[in-house]
Parts: structure tokens; sequence; C-alpha cells
């Protein structure tokens, strides 16, 4: 891509011959690419003849051996309703089960439910205002039975993390029908228009550091949000390219998600850039049309719900930062250096931007099947932070956001 500023206009102009990167997964076939790690850091999967270099690298402190039958609500019609439990017992009992349980009816849940209400921390410097209190209620019981999955693929998420992060009852489903999880972190009521950001992690199934650093950077926002900004995280959008014995990028129907997103006007069409230039590489497949997916069509209607001021999302392994927008990138995250690349047709940086006006930052980790240090994912996140509060303070630009856009709410 190149864009050319004059005087406030953008003109975006996409070559339509891009050469596709490489296998992700191709620099890590061979020991000799990898770079040591302490143990604490890495990822393993379930099936260890998939990628042997991480053999040498499995965390030995967290449990991934689970039960591998789907987890169902537990059913409690003999025990009594209490006002308030404890959020870590009850995952453990949910996770030590050894039966398969009854389902709760509907009644069951009308009069058994256990809820909790969770008081949200408030503002800095706003003492006496605080957030509306967040009804908790019990885990869906398809949010039990991925998080289960995903603790058993990944050695550094956890089924019990993965719980914890309390997701809401699904909305949205994979071609596979796996959910797509989500975590909203709303701003405090004493906030005027505050900034928006969509988090978006696992887009391609093979990328497993993306998958387990959103699911990292979840937990320090659940532990530290104060309500300045309005969060939204999905931290696994293509749970059909992970959950299976061999990952792939693609999903059920074996299309690159990153490539069936509505291109710009300008564009080459997707499925002819395939044809022409991606020398019809099944891995870069964009399906037969704009939004075939059920996994892109929840992140399109996630972008008109929330109008996002700006969508982050989480990739491996180039180990650089992408950018695609008007407003000032940084020049780091961390270790990643600013190195914008342009956008192919139909990919989530050539929608955002070149379709809805919304800066979209590609967050390139270094290895897909390594995770970076903590140093690093805290200096990351503490850059994105940074940068995100430099964009909306002082000078009443609240990143690309439209004046007409700021007149309506959003909905989520």
């Amino acid at each position: 891509m190149i864009t050319i500023l004059v005087t406030g206009l953008t003109l975006g102009m996409v070559p339509p011959a891009l050469s596709e990167p490489a296998d992700p997964l191709s620099l890590y076939t061979d020991a000799s690419h990898s770079e040591t790690n302490s143990q604490s850091n890495q990822i393993t999967i379930a099936d260890q003849k998939q990628i042997s270099v991480l053999q040498a690298h499995r965390e030995p402190d967290i449990e991934t051996v689970l039960p591998t039958t789907a987890s169902k609500l537990a059913n409690t019609s003999d025990t009594p309703a209490v006002s308030e439990v404890d959020t870590d017992a009850k995952i453990e009992a949910i996770l030590t089960s050894d039966t398969q349980p009854k389902i709760p009816t509907e009644t069951d849940a009308k009069t058994e439910t256990i809820s909790q209400v969770k008081t949200a921390a408030t503002i800095e410097n706003a003492p006496d205002k605080t957030f509306t209190p967040e009804v908790v209620t019990g885990p869906h019981e398809d949010v039990i039975s991925i998080c289960k999955q995903i603790g058993e693929k990944l050695g550094s998420v956890s089924a019990e993390e993965c719980l914890a992060a309390e997701f809401s009852p699904p909305r949205f489903y994979s071609h596979n029908h796996l959910p797509l999880l989500e975590k909203h972190f709303p701003a405090s009521p004493n906030r005027e228009d505050p900034p928006r950001i969509l988090f978006l992690g696992g887009i391609h199934g093979d990328e497993y550091s993306s998958v387990s650093i959103s699911f990292k950077w979840l937990k320090i926002l659940q532990e530290s949000h104060n309500g300045t900004f309005d969060w939204h995280f999905m931290p696994l959008t293509n749970p059909d390219g992970l959950l299976q014995n061999k990952s792939t990028r693609v999903n059920a129907n074996k299309v690159d998600l990153n490539r069936n997103f509505i291109p710009a006007e300008t564009s080459i069409d997707p499925l002819q850039h395939w044809q022409n230039y991606a020398r019809k590489r099944a891995r870069y497949y964009p399906g037969t049309k704009p939004l075939s997916e059920p996994e892109t069509q929840a992140i399109h209607q996630l972008i008109d719900r929330l109008r996002p001021d700006v969508i982050v999302s989480v990739h491996a392994p180039h180990g650089i930062l992408d950018y695609d927008g008007t407003i000032t990138p940084p020049r780091n995250l961390g270790p990643l250096q600013l190195k914008q690349l342009g956008t192919y047709p139909g990919s989530l940086g050539n929608y955002g931007w070149f379709v809805k006006q919304i800066p979209v930052m590609t967050i390139e980790l270094k290895h897909a099947g390594i995770m970076p240090g903590q140093n690093d994912i805290d200096r990351m996140w503490a850059d994105l932070i940074q940068w995100i509060q430099q964009r909306t303070e002082g000078d009443g630009t609240l990143l690309a956001r439209k004046e007409s856009m700021r007149e309506r709410k959003p909905t989520l």
C-alpha cells in the first residue's frame, strides 16, 4: 500500500500484485531457526508430532491433560441457593467432575442459578462515581467446553485461566459451531465518548502465540481496567483452525479468514488475486465471496455495532508492527518495530481502513509457536496503552472517528 498525504486528503493505492508471505510455521520445522527461551514462555500442543522443535520447551508447570468429554453445567437441584460463591472453587468443581451431569432446565435456571455481582473500579480522580455493577452468572456450557479444549491444546493457557476470564454467553459461532469467545470491558459511565478498541486474536489457527498473548493481555486488563477506555476482546476468532489435531491457518471450510472481508473499491477482487498472484495456494484461499464465513460475518457485525476507534489484531511470525490508517502509528510496541507492509485484498487491514475508515494495528509476533518473554509482553501492552492515550488527548482528535459517528452511541 502506498499512502499519500496531501493537506488532510488520503489517497490509498493498493498494488495489484503482492507476494504472499511464507508459511508462518516453516521457520520452526528446524530447531536451528528457533531461539532459546525459558520453559515458562513456551507454547505447546497436544500432538507433539506436529512441531517437534517445541518438545524441549514444554511447560512443566501447566496441567494440559484434561477430560476429553464435553462438559455440561452441573445439576444444582440438591444444592441450596446462596447469594455468593467462590468463583475459583466453582471452576475447580466443574473441571474435576468425572460425571456427565444433567443440564439444568429453564425452570431450574431461574430458581437455582447462583449470581455474583462484580463491582468495577472507579476512574482515577473520580472517587465518588463508580461503574454500574455487572451481574455474573455461571459460565455457559459452550464456554466451559471450548475452554477445556483450549487448555488441552495450548500449554500457555489453562482451562482454569480461560474460565476465569468470565466470557459472555456466546452470540457468534464458527463454521463447526464452536463459540467465538467475547469479553467486554466497559468504560466508566463518567467518561463522555470514551475511545473504543476492538481486540482480535487467533484469526489464523496455526498462529498459537497470537491466541496465548491475547489471553495474557485480557488477564492484565481484567486486573487493571479502570474504565478509561472501552475494550471488546475476541481472543480466538478461528477456533476451528486451532482446535483440530493439526492446526491450520484456514477455518473448517478451508477459507483464510484474513482474505474473506469486503475489499476496498480500488482493490483487486480477492478471488482473482488468489488465482493470479497467490498461485492458488490453499492457505490463502479467500472463499467464494466476501463474508462467506460465519467468523468474518461475526467480526463484521461487531465492527458495525461497536464502531471502534481502532482495531487491534494479533498475528505471527513476522516480528514487526504493521498499521493501516492516517493517524500517526507508534514507532514500536516493545521489541516490534513499525514496518508497514501494505494490505492484501480482503484482509482485515484493507477492510477496516479503506472500507470502514477505522485504523487497524496489526501486531506480528516474532514466533508462531513460542511466546514472547514476560518483559516483552508487558512492554508491548504498555506501549499500546500509551499510544491510545496520546491519540485521544490534547487536540480533540479521537483517533479516526468521524463527527457524524460521534453523534451515535454503539450497540453491544
